[in-house]
């Protein structure tokens, strides 16, 4: 799906376009910076391209993940690893994490997440 592209994600947070999941309207706010990294690049484990943008009040990370497996609680404790080496760089703000997947996800990868105060959604192929 094009939305799940690092660019067109990107895009959408730029133009500050609201983001909708499940028929609801997520509006994020605006955010004075916002690049496409790897989580290597803050020490963590992976290779997937994470989203970061920075707003005034948080640093937000999203997590782009196209895949029609589930997303489990194992892939929740690797996405709060990458969460906790962005904390560690950006001490600064608070670390807000959203990740958005094609596949379904576990109830216990979901609780894990929410647990922290971040977000898992399923994105409409």
């Amino acid at each position: 799906m094009q939305f799940l592209e690092s660019r067109e994600l990107i895009r959408r947070l730029k133009e500050g376009s609201p983001i909708e999941i499940d028929g609801d309207c997520v509006r994020l706010p605006r955010f004075a910076e916002i690049k496409e990294t790897c989580p290597s690049d803050f020490g963590a484990k992976g290779n997937a391209d994470l989203i970061v943008a920075k707003a005034r009040t948080a640093t937000w990370c999203l997590w782009p993940v196209d895949r029609k497996t589930k997303f489990s609680k194992k892939d929740g404790e690797r996405f709060l690893a990458i969460l906790d080496a962005v904390q560690e760089s950006i001490p600064q703000k608070p670390v807000k994490g959203w990740v958005l997947t094609t596949g379904p996800v576990a109830d216990d990868g979901r609780e894990l997440l929410t647990a922290g105060g971040h977000r898992v959604d399923r994105v409409p192929v």
